[in-house]
């Protein structure tokens, strides 16, 4: 199998023609077909529909767009890794980030390290809290910065990967406002005239810890929830265009909240802290891993 052929089905998938998708990629269609055909001959399975004007896949086809996307992701990464692999590599530091905190916290603390260790060359892979964690036992990155509750603790042996508290942050919900400046959609909402409820997809991290400050508000909450995705910021953009109320890191709310565009949807009772954590494994990393985590104010 080629990798190629992997990169034609994904554009196929995409386009939804051969004709199209083989313009995209700049090959001819007799050439792009025979591609998509051996890539099938290889799996053993048809992976298209080509019955109507526009190509379907087949369950075998959707099936192996998510396994192709996945794979070829962690192929453009390990090259882009391995490339790194010079005399620059005592500099490079692998990070795996949790999605939030990838766009809200990371750029400015490494501008932070940067001021005091020079240029601190960062491949950085925005994760899942449990993807972060694997990635971290199995060695597939250096430092792992992530969320941590008492409730949801990060599950990682605590003497082969120490951690340093760097920060703290709220989750709080949100809503667009009313011309009046009163939120949108205040909690707890009522019975006849439930809120709509924007949630995190399940099994993501800053999910969990909404179920858990819903379970334990002590008080019947009146939601429905209408949309859902893994990603904090495209939940902010529904709930500036007024489409529900959500819970959001509040360091990822406050240019917003300071022009007025969000505010709170309600009171601090519905809201939880967490700690910013770093973690590493226990064992002497590279030289700038340990500088990092030296400046930071970590013992051995």
């Amino acid at each position: 199998m080629q990798i190629r052929w992997i990169e034609d089905f994904l554009t196929l998938a995409d386009a939804k023609g051969f004709a199209k998708a083989a313009e995209r990629r700049n090959v001819s269609q007799p050439t792009f077909s025979r591609h998509i055909q051996a890539l099938e001959e290889w799996l053993g399975v048809e992976l298209v529909d080509r019955r109507g004007a526009r190509v379907q896949l087949t369950p075998s086809g959707r099936i192996f767009r998510e396994f192709g996307i996945d794979m070829l992701r962690r192929t453009y990464d390990m090259r882009t890794l391995l490339r790194g692999q010079t005399s620059t590599a005592e500099s490079l530091v692998r990070f795996s980030v949790a999605h939030s905190l990838s766009v809200t916290f990371f750029p400015q603390w490494l501008n932070e390290l940067r001021a005091g260790l020079g240029n601190v060359l960062a491949h950085v892979n925005a994760v899942n809290v449990a993807d972060g964690a694997r990635a971290l036992t199995e060695g597939a990155t250096d430092l792992l910065l992530v969320y941590h509750h008492s409730q949801l603790p990060v599950l990682l042996d605590p003497k082969r990967f120490p951690h340093l508290r760097l920060s703290t942050e709220r989750m709080a919900p949100f809503s667009a406002p009313l011309p009046s400046g009163a939120p949108k959609f205040k909690l707890p909402g009522r019975p006849g005239e439930r809120l709509p409820f924007l949630s995190y997809s399940a099994g993501t991290y800053l999910g969990q810890v909404v179920e858990m400050i819903l379970l334990g508000a002590g008080e019947p909450l009146h939601l429905t929830r209408s949309f859902d995705t893994h990603m904090a910021e495209a939940l902010k953009a529904m709930v500036l265009a007024g489409h529900g109320l959500c819970w959001l890191p509040q360091n990822s709310t406050t240019r917003e909240v300071k022009e007025g565009r969000l505010v709170a949807a309600g009171p601090a009772r519905w809201s939880c802290e967490l700690e910013v954590r770093l973690y590493r494994l226990a064992e002497r990393g590279n030289e700038m891993v340990e500088k990092i985590w030296e400046q930071l104010g970590g013992k051995w």
